[in-house]
């Protein structure tokens, strides 16, 4: 292990010279704060404050703010409890409890999926590991509250909160089971599975 030897910073022995720097350093600030400040009162500068919650702010496209989950066409959730997402997440935020679904078309659903927002780091991992688009960050970015029930977010909040207007559906199609044994698929349905395989 090598020591690096380094000269000591020279000591300043006048002292009114430091303090007046320190005096003359603090005077030139205020004097460019009480400028900024007159020509926004009188109006003579626009100014860059935003009348939040008022005027609401806005981010871009790709901005990743509250999580939400779609829906399907029939207006269940498109969730398949597959735990990709709690997977993927860095931060273990997501918590999924799976159950049997009385549809025997849909394997699995989430009886029970909440968010640990207080832990979320918001990188968009979940969304981006969802094969089936079920999850995804949307533009809210207002998540001030003092209750800390209000920091777990769970199915029905990310489902159907007041934000989402009756909740979203999602853009992806759904996924053409495979054919089993049971099912002898038709010249269509065998012309439609090798098309769709090609992509």
């Amino acid at each position: 292990m090598a020591i690096v030897r380094v000269p000591r910073p020279p000591r300043d022995t006048n002292g009114f010279a430091a303090a007046w720097g320190y005096l003359t350093t603090i005077l030139k600030g205020l004097s460019l704060t009480g400028k900024i400040f007159v020509k926004q009162l009188l109006k003579l500068e626009k100014t860059e404050t935003l009348e939040w919650p008022e005027q609401p702010s806005t981010y871009g496209d790709r901005f990743k703010g509250k999580h939400f989950l779609t829906k399907r066409e029939d207006g269940q959730v498109r969730c398949t409890a597959c735990f990709l997402c709690a997977t993927a997440c860095p931060a273990q935020c997501i918590h999924i409890e799976a159950g049997q679904h009385p549809d025997n078309e849909i394997e699995k659903f989430p009886v029970r999926f909440e968010i640990d927002i207080l832990r979320c780091v918001f990188c968009g991992f979940c969304e981006e590991a969802c094969p089936v688009d079920a999850i995804r960050l949307g533009p809210e970015y207002a998540m001030v509250d003092t209750s800390e029930k209000k920091w777990v977010y769970t199915k029905d909040y990310l489902v159907d909160r007041p934000a989402l207007h009756g909740g979203i559906h999602s853009v992806k199609p759904e996924n053409p089971k495979h054919f089993s044994i049971d099912h002898e698929p038709s010249a269509p349905e065998r012309h439609a599975s090798v098309h769709h395989g090609s992509h």
